[in-house]
């Protein structure tokens, strides 16, 4: 007879509820890889002018094709129940390079957490954040998250680059996150970051806030993250008018989000409005003071009879407007952006999906927005994407 205990671990194994002392455990995944061409093409030319916080442009371009995992990931989660209505909650979930092998554990969202259906949810640890959560929530095929057909390549991030410092669409570490129960539809969240290493001159720390509206046909939320002492604008934008090292130098950014969901049976269109907005102060003359800039998106998702589904998506950013301490005159021409993404996906069982996606990424003259994984573009080259894949979730 086997044991109770090679139970218990057949069970883990094949992503089966485990109950054991009354705690219960699931394993889980999405594995999406897919086979991509992805080209530049149309750079800005070498010497031309830009925006006057955007790098030189080298006008180069190129192409490659490659086998990409996007946020394939695989995830521990389980709960306890305790006396009184509450529960404990936790999760380690991790990408997994599924195109070449590898990974990285907790990874992404890790958590331990009390959950209570009158008092609703507290998570500690490293998470999404409000405004990630409660916008953009449309999926495409099931396999936006980390794709290049992401509406958060350009609804999110800055106009100059794509660094970390200056998205509003991540996780982050050290968050304590709160989400209260659901009131006829209604329902609120807010989460802070604190900076273990916070000096005398950088305290980087984040909150976010949201509230969201749900019933079946119709879904509203509006968030706001803010990021202190990030300089996400001056990490963004050329060397020669950063305040980072600057010690008498503070930032604030900011970004607020409308978003507005309609379902209709197989069918769900939804739209997106957020403006972004990068400030410092306390720097020198010529350095970065200010950047704002507008987004909008709008997607739609359909399920058809049979194993069929399409998706469709646009975004958009504006040029926005800017300033430099001292006066000094600053220009935004060129850094407008914009993003359509399309795709189909035949479903071979309800786990598995063959699919075929592609997006075309046109940059301003001056932008550097990016959704290519193998690919480092030019400022101001367009990317063009094609890929075919394969998703499996477990």
């Amino acid at each position: 007879m086997i044991c109770r205990r090679a139970l218990l671990g057949i069970a883990w194994l094949l992503g089966l509820p485990v109950v054991a002392s009354a705690q219960s455990m699931t394993i889980y995944g999405r594995l999406y890889p897919e086979l991509v061409h992805a080209r530049t093409h149309d750079a800005t030319a070498a010497g031309s002018p830009v925006a006057t916080m955007q790098s030189p442009p080298t006008g180069e371009t190129g192409s490659v094709t490659a086998v990409e995992a996007s946020n394939s990931r695989l995830g521990l989660r389980g709960e306890e129940p305790l006396p009184g209505g509450l529960k404990v909650v936790w999760q380690i979930e991790q990408a997994i390079d599924v195109d070449q092998g590898g990974t990285t554990l907790a990874s992404r969202d890790t958590f331990v957490g009390v959950e209570s259906d009158a008092w609703g949810t507290l998570r500690l640890g490293f998470v999404d954040t409000i405004y990630k959560d409660y916008g953009d929530t449309l999926g495409f095929l099931g396999i936006g998250s980390g794709n290049f057909v992401s509406i958060s390549n350009v609804l999110s991030k800055s106009n100059l680059s794509d660094t970390s410092a200056a998205s509003f669409h991540l996780r982050r570490g050290n968050s304590v996150k709160y989400e209260s129960p659901e009131w006829t539809g209604v329902s609120f969240g807010v989460q802070y970051s604190p900076d273990e290493l916070k000096t005398a001159s950088v305290n980087a720390y984040l909150v976010a806030v949201g509230a969201k509206y749900e019933n079946g046909l119709l879904y509203l939320a509006a968030a706001y993250e803010r990021h202190n002492d990030f300089f996400g604008g001056s990490r963004a934008s050329r060397s020669a008018v950063r305040n980072v090292n600057d010690p008498n130098a503070r930032s604030r950014d900011d970004a607020v989000r409308l978003t507005a969901q309609v379902r209709l049976g197989a069918h769900s269109v939804e739209a997106n409005y957020a403006r972004l907005r990068y400030r410092e102060r306390g720097g020198q003359p010529g350095r970065f003071a200010r950047f704002e800039s507008d987004r909008w998106s709008l997607a739609w998702d359909a399920r058809w009879s049979g194993p069929w589904r399409t998706a469709i998506a646009y975004a958009g950013a504006s040029d926005g407007s800017c300033s430099l301490f001292g006066a000094v005159p600053c220009s935004t021409q060129g850094l407008d952006g914009a993003m359509i993404a399309a795709g189909a996906g035949y479903n071979l069982s309800r786990r598995t999906t063959l699919f075929a996606i592609g997006s075309r990424l046109r940059n301003g003259r001056s932008a550097l927005f990016n959704n290519a994984e193998s690919l480092a573009p030019a400022v101001g080259a367009d990317i063009t994407q094609v890929a075919v894949g394969i998703s499996h979730q477990f």
